[in-house]
């Protein structure tokens, strides 16, 4: 299939956004789609520089980048060659318009990423901050539904399920946000929900989180548990 330049941009847009509706974090929805749509035998240089420009861009929108992930981003992206995308033009896979635009995008993302700040973990996985808000904001619609404290429970920890069984910062973050919001609603939490939160060890987290992070989280478990 060839594709054509905006085609390529909308229908990955649209994958990331499929994935993210799946209730996958906003980082392994982009790592999934890059999967789907990347392959190292790609000819098509426009398509090969699409690809690879538009995960770099979304990765930017998470607050740390694995400093393999981002060498080897920095690396793909300078050597796109646009010589060889500017050829495409002929063929009708992109314009002019549409090129000066790849090359902007090109160098923009390589300056940004070069600043972005290193994550010691190579997972793909929910960061702190993004699952603490999912987590409120489910909450919230749940809320307007008349749900009871319980039946909350059961709704969050299902939707978040897969985020929980793939690393342990995410289950904790998960259960302690649950906790902070129930207890400032003055709503009832299960047993099960102070047996995770009590029974936790900080170790296992290893490099999941930031120190400032571990730091939240450590305040959270002791105003919780008090």
């Amino acid at each position: 299939m060839t594709w054509q330049y905006q085609d390529l941009i909308d229908e990955f847009y649209l994958d990331v956004e499929k994935y993210k509706n799946e209730y996958y974090s906003h980082d392994e929805a982009i790592n999934i789609t890059f999967n789907e749509f990347y392959s190292e035998n790609i000819v098509d240089e426009m398509e090969r520089a699409l690809i690879y420009i538009l995960y770099a861009e979304l990765s930017l929108q998470n607050p740390r980048i694995y400093n393999k992930t981002k060498q080897v981003l920095l690396h793909e992206l300078e050597s796109i060659d646009l010589n060889r995308i500017r050829s495409q033009i002929i063929d009708g896979q992109l314009n002019q318009e549409q090129f000066e635009e790849i090359s902007i995008r090109k160098d923009e993302v390589i300056k940004k990423l070069k600043l972005m700040p290193i994550d010691s973990c190579n997972q793909a996985r929910w960061y702190y901050t993004e699952i603490r808000n999912a987590v409120s904001n489910f909450y919230l619609e749940l809320v307007t539904q008349n749900m009871d404290s319980d039946e909350i429970i059961d709704q969050v920890l299902s939707r978040y399920k897969r985020g929980c069984d793939r690393t342990p910062s995410v289950k904790i973050t998960v259960y302690i946000t649950l906790a902070e919001i129930l207890l400032k609603n003055n709503q009832t939490i299960s047993k099960e929900i102070i047996d995770e939160i009590s029974g936790f060890k900080m170790d296992s987290i290893n490099e999941e989180l930031s120190l400032d992070e571990l730091t939240d989280l450590s305040r959270a478990v002791k105003n919780v548990l008090e």
